[in-house]
This record gives C-alpha cells, sequence and structure tokens, in this order.
C-alpha cells in the first residue's frame, strides 16, 4: 500500500507542476505531427531500452551505481530526447520546457525515494 501512495504523489505532483507551469507561462499542450520527428522519437527510446537493459546487469553487478541512479540516468535521457525532438520538431510551441521541468521533478523524486517510502510507512 505504501508503493501506491508514493505513486499517487509523484503523479499528483507530475500533475501539479504541469498545470501550474503551463498556466504560469502560457503554454499550450503540442503534441509531435512531424513523421520524421516520431521517427526518431520511438527509435531514440528504443535505443535507450536497450541500452538500459544491456548495462543493467553490468552496471548492478560491479555496483558502479545504485539501481535508483540507473533509473535516474535512464528517465534524464529519456525527457533530455524527448525535449530536443520538442524543440527542434514542434517550433510553435515551448513545450521542451514542461519536459525539462517534468523530468526535474521526476530526478528529485527518485532521488528521495527512500525518504518519501520511509515517510509512508
Amino acid at each position: 500500500m505504501t508503493f501506491v501512495w508514493l505513486m499517487l504523489t509523484i503523479a499528483v505532483a507530475l500533475v501539479f507542476v504541469d498545470v501550474a507551469v503551463r498556466k504560469l507561462l502560457g503554454i499550450k499542450r503540442a503534441k509531435l505531427t512531424d513523421p520524421k520527428g516520431k521517427k526518431i522519437d520511438v527509435l531514440g527510446r528504443i535505443i535507450c531500452v536497450i541500452l538500459v537493459f544491456i548495462t543493467y546487469p553490468a552496471v548492478i553487478e560491479t555496483g558502479v551505481l545504485q539501481i535508483e541512479h540507473l533509473f535516474v540516468i535512464f528517465f534524464t535521457v529519456l525527457f533530455c530526447l524527448q525535449a530536443i525532438i520538442q524543440y527542434l520538431y514542434i517550433k510553435e510551441s515551448k513545450e521542451f520546457i514542461i519536459t525539462l521541468l517534468m523530468n526535474v521533478v521526476f530526478v528529485v523524486f527518485l532521488l528521495n525515494i527512500d525518504s518519501l517510502l520511509k515517510l509512508y510507512s
């Protein structure tokens, strides 16, 4: 049950940041419609997932990184890839700002996940 409350807290925080920043900066929601941009986005996500599956066993077995740090790196790369694609292919929108802010909020939650779990237990 603790995990459910933690995920609910993270989801509410992300929605709050999204709505607040959109109203504050006047950014309207825009979707990626360029076929070339969509292909690059899908290819980039596939490459990121493959890299995580390849590096996961080596990183965890050697003890170089903890799993939460691996997830922080993975999600940061994914969010940055998405922000770059939004910046390049959605010229009329500043959607990339929302994506980068969501990355910051999500990374803060991931880095403090132990404290949050203690809070809910």
